[in-house]
């Protein structure tokens, strides 16, 4: 006789969404940290990641010139930290998920 295993299942596949959202938000957080321009080290201070647990992660820097910084203005040129913090890991991230999926 076949087993539904269905709940077991979707609930841990939430629970690993959860921990691949937490976990690839502190890697990318990391990277955040190790790209921004360092003057007084406020910009890299306030670098942090927000998730809702479900299905969103959000790099997020809350500083006035984060922006600024990040597509520079017509006197500065940019200082991309957030974008490179993604963009540039995209197999690592690939690798948490891969890495997660396993446990199901």
């Amino acid at each position: 006789m076949m087993e539904n295993n269905l709940q077991e299942f979707l609930t841990r596949f939430r629970f690993n969404k959860r921990e691949f959202l937490n976990n690839a938000g502190e890697f990318g957080k990391s990277k955040m940290d190790h790209h921004v321009a360092v003057d007084t080290g406020y910009l890299k201070s306030r670098n942090d990641f927000n998730t809702n647990g479900v299905d969103v992660l959000q790099f997020i820097n809350d500083t006035s010139y984060a922006g600024y910084q990040e597509l520079g203005t017509y006197k500065m040129r940019a200082h991309p930290f957030v974008r490179p913090c993604v963009f540039n890991y995209i197999p690592k991230y690939q690798q948490l998920a891969k890495e997660l999926g396993r446990g199901l």
